[in-house]
């Protein structure tokens, strides 16, 4: 995957506003995740945190988001663990500190896009005055924002913040991607050398995969140890697994099988040779909970508050069932949900738009003719837990 080696330069979520963009893609299979995490968020803050770390500060209260990405879903999200944390310190008779918040992603974020859909912003004291943000509906915009927000550009599997800078942080459908693809992936001298597939096709690729994401994910914690302070607490949720099986990567290994595809299409109809999909491959891992829960373990910085919970069936669509008719929209659908997320990394790799395009239009077709065995066999399975400093 010599096209793309350098991963932090391309990898990115779609930008703008349109139909194949991160933002309006997000707004079914993430925003459907967020609606389920979101009690789970607000219940592992109410419960289990303590505001020691205030004590003595400047009574700045820092989050950061990791992996915002662009849309309202990091909105939603930023605006849940602000309302909670201001009712916690409220029921214990805690001064409501102010609020700054960090949204982190990498450099090909398009954090212009980001920082226009910010609501404005609304001052702590004038905010019994307004509407009752109850009444507005999870799935709508913030009216207001209550805290003051600024971007940060860079890798989250380096450190990014100052010393002992940070109160909470979170991370939502951004630590499953890997810093790189595993170097022994794309040695043909390897065991692991996955030419014809792009995803996880064997337990020697596999345990590749694995070993990567061991290092990634020990370096994310050892950097946010760092940045944040003590007592500071840490809320995640990844794509995941249940199975013990590491080739059983959940939705994910569905989405490799179109896209391999896709690519043997080209490859047949001489657009491109066959060297464009041996050296591709997805930088994406599912963990399971034992070999989550053992990083942490090992790592040392962070421990579990209470477990790792997984849910499953999650779909990146609002479809339940495609009726007959509705084929082609479904297609339309999942194929936008993919570019949303890939079609930076196929068009490194591919080198044009036109192949690009090419590409995504063969998924469209694979995905427009077998969407009843594609709804059969997605099962979208998510990691979410509360760690603490």
């Amino acid at each position: 995957m010599e096209e793309v080696k350098s991963l932090e330069k391309v990898l990115g979520m779609k930008g703008g506003d349109g139909d194949t963009s991160y933002a309006r893609a997000s707004l079914f299979g993430q925003l459907k995740m967020i609606q389920v995490i979101k009690p789970i968020l607000e219940h592992e803050i109410s419960q289990h945190m303590s505001f020691d770390s205030l004590k003595g500060g400047d009574g700045l209260f820092r989050i950061a988001d990791f992996g915002c990405a662009t849309g309202i879903n990091t909105l939603l999200v930023v605006d849940t663990i602000v309302q909670t944390i201001q009712t916690t310190c409220s029921s214990r008779s805690i001064e409501v500190p102010e609020f700054q918040v960090y949204f982190v992603d990498l450099p090909s974020n398009d954090f212009n896009s980001l920082l226009r859909s910010l609501p404005p912003h609304e001052q702590l004291a004038d905010r019994a005055h307004k509407k009752d943000e109850n009444e507005r509906g999870f799935t709508e915009p913030p009216a207001t924002r209550s805290y003051f927000a600024a971007v940060v550009s860079g890798s989250f599997y380096k450190k990014l913040f100052p010393p002992k800078s940070l109160h909470f942080c979170h991370s939502s459908n951004s630590l499953h991607w890997l810093s790189q693809v595993p170097d022994s992936v794309v040695d043909r001298n390897s065991p692991a050398w996955n030419g014809g597939a792009v995803y996880i096709s064997r337990d020697e690729v596999g345990a590749a995969y694995l070993s990567q994401f061991r290092k990634d994910f020990s370096a994310f914690l050892a950097a946010r140890a760092g940045e944040m302070v003590s007592g500071g607490y840490m809320f995640i949720c990844l794509a995941g697994r249940n199975s013990v099986d590491i080739k059983e990567q959940s939705g994910i290994g569905h989405i490799s099988h179109y896209m391999e595809a896709a690519f043997e299409e080209l490859i047949n109809e001489g657009m491109i040779e066959k060297e464009k999909m041996d050296s591709f491959n997805l930088p994406i891992f599912c963990p399971n909970v034992e070999e989550l829960e053992s990083i942490v373990k090992m790592e040392k910085s962070f421990e579990i508050v209470e477990s790792v919970k997984l849910f499953s069936g999650l779909p990146l669509h609002p479809f339940s069932e495609v009726r007959k008719g509705d084929e082609e929209i479904f297609g339309r659908m999942v194929t936008n949900s993919y570019r949303a997320a890939f079609e930076n990394l196929v068009r490194a790799q591919l080198g044009s738009d036109v192949l690009t395009n090419e590409f995504f239009l063969r998924i469209e077709k694979t995905a427009t003719a077998k969407c009843q065995e594609y709804l059969r066999n997605r099962n979208d399975q998510l990691l979410a837990f509360l760690v603490r400093k």
